[in-house]
């Protein structure tokens, strides 16, 4: 009698194995992925669920039964797989039948390569913390991992990531031969960025022109272009891009929200009120020469863009003869005076614009003596704005009367002038008070009996007694930006002076009219606690009074 010797069964075998239970949860697991996958098409497609949710039921019970019975593991996962797989591609077949032809699934290797590559792109957009949007406002695909230029978007994300939180208003992109440099600015300070090497400095600057509709191929020409950005918790921005390219390598200045940056009304400007108040009566005034004065980078198209915005555009004609359009004033007529332009040609294009009987003219430059004697001449029926790149307003009057040619002529043309810098504002949440020297007031001019507190940048806060980085200006310890003014406001008596000479006599009359003086105006912005005294003392330099 012979006795029969059971054979091992699964249950068996698993029981002397780790990893075969493993990979056995792990092909259900993924069965119960797929079939919840293909319950959601089937919903999509308005397919019969019921029905083909008990066929993927029935093949699964059978594949993992035979797999269970079948005494050899792996030939029990062949099995089970087999019968999984025909069962995935019934449904596919019947699925092609039933829906629209571009919806159709292909099992091809290029449509394998398609959709890898449109998983990639799927994960990169969830990771990804800025995505460029057309000017339709639809979002623009993340480069996937393989894609050529994955590694510029990623440069770009990381500038973006530091810029934006920081509230940076431009980058600047150079590259050379050996590397590229990147330059950020933060309220008028520059912070260098990361240096990348030149390829990934010219695949960064070659896909900002792509996505900005410049001409990706020209390297030499300068070229103009916009951009939409979404950084999801800091919102939506516009980019400005500037491109300009030589022997030497090519550069790119970003500006970032430059039309909402430029654009503030008289009242945003930064003007004490007792300027408001002398400078008020002149801008209602119907004629006459408003300069704005101040170094580059300082604010003269914010400033020069608010004055003109005074004016009603549907009542007056409005025209402006601008370098570079900064953005377009509703119902104000912008003429852009293009590069290489001589001094003939403009001095035809004004008196065209002044036969059209304007009553303001916004010029953002002064070119030359030829065009400064038009402005003088036309100026008792038109009021003009006129920009000039000078430290302060006595440089900007000197430089006025020195292009008129005549002192009597161009005091009788000038209404005011106005000079200006920008300061950085002190961070509210992380700003510092103390007590300063009463001597260090007195060489400031500060009464020391009437100023007992001043502030000071620290960029960091107190958490539980241990100081931390400041999240709201980034450890910077400032936020923002505000302009300080003189406002030199001539009567009659003023122009006499400057016809005279007399700019000793100008001073003394202006400071009896109550004239503050730049340093001065930036002063009661620290006593204010808007600004630090080490900011104005690096906003405005060596300049006093």
């Amino acid at each position: 009698m012979t006795s029969s010797i059971p054979l091992p069964t699964l249950a068996d075998v698993v029981l002397m194995s780790i990893y075969k239970p493993i990979l056995f949860v792990l092909v259900v697991s993924g069965w119960a992925w797929v079939a919840g996958w293909l319950d959601k098409d089937l919903e999509h497609y308005f397919l019969p669920r019921r029905s083909w949710n008990a066929v993927q039921m029935s093949v699964a019970v059978v594949a993992f039964g035979l797999w269970l019975l079948i005494v050899y593991f792996w030939v029990g996962l062949i099995v089970a797989l087999v019968l999984l797989i025909s069962a995935f591609f019934g449904y596919a077949v019947y699925r092609n039948a039933q829906v629209p032809e571009p919806a159709r699934w292909t099992f091809t290797l290029e449509s394998l390569r398609r959709r890898i590559e449109q998983a990639q792109v799927a994960q990169a957009t969830k990771r990804a913390t800025v995505s460029l949007m057309s000017r339709d406002g639809s979002q623009i695909e993340v480069p996937a991992p393989s894609d050529p230029s994955a590694p510029a978007y990623e440069a770009f994300q990381n500038l973006m990531d530091f810029v934006l939180p920081r509230g940076g208003d431009r980058i600047d992109l150079t590259v050379d031969a050996n590397q590229c440099a990147m330059v950020v600015h933060i309220d008028g300070v520059k912070f260098p960025h990361n240096q990348a090497d030149a390829n990934l400095g010219v695949a960064l600057i070659e896909y900002l022109k792509h996505h900005g509709g410049l001409d990706v191929a020209d390297r030499r020409r300068r070229q103009y272009g916009q951009l939409l950005v979404d950084a999801e918790d800091y919102g939506r921005h516009t980019l400005d891009l500037a491109f300009s390219g030589s022997t030497r390598g090519m550069s790119m200045v970003v500006y970032v929200d430059r039309q909402m940056r430029t654009l503030l009304t008289f009242d945003q400007l930064g003007l004490l009120d007792p300027q408001k108040q002398l400078l008020q009566p002149v801008l209602d005034l119907a004629s006459g020469v408003v300069i704005v004065a101040c170094p580059q980078y300082m604010g003269l198209t914010t400033t020069i863009y608010s004055l003109v915005n005074t004016h009603d555009p549907y009542t007056q004609s409005i025209v402006t003869l601008e370098d570079q359009v900064a953005f377009e004033l509703e119902g104000v007529n912008h003429e852009m005076i293009k590069p290489g332009t001589d001094t003939t040609a403009l001095s035809s294009r004004l008196a065209v614009i002044l036969r059209g009987d304007p009553q303001v003219v916004m010029m953002s430059s002064l070119p030359d003596s030829k065009i400064a004697r038009q402005v003088c001449d036309s100026s008792e029926t038109v009021r003009f704005y006129v920009g000039l790149r000078q430290q302060d307003t006595f440089s900007a009057l000197r430089t006025w009367v020195k292009a008129v040619g005549d002192r009597k002529s161009g005091g009788r043309a000038l209404s005011a002038i106005i000079s200006q810098r920008l300061v950085r504002k002190l961070c509210p949440v992380c700003r510092v008070g103390y007590r300063p020297d009463p001597e260090a007031l007195r060489k400031l001019n500060l009464p020391p009996d009437r100023v007992s507190r001043l502030f000071k940048h620290t960029g960091q806060v107190m958490v539980r007694e241990k100081p931390q980085p400041c999240t709201n200006c980034h450890a910077l310890g400032y936020r923002d930006r505000v302009g300080v003014f003189e406002v030199m406001v001539l009567d009659d008596e003023g122009r006499d002076l400057i016809g005279n000479g007399d700019l000793d006599k100008l001073r003394s009359h202006l400071r009896r009219n109550k004239m503050l003086w730049l340093q001065e105006a930036a002063l009661y912005k620290a006593v204010e606690g808007v600004t630090s005294i080490s900011e104005i003392t690096r906003a405005l330099g060596k300049e006093s009074r």
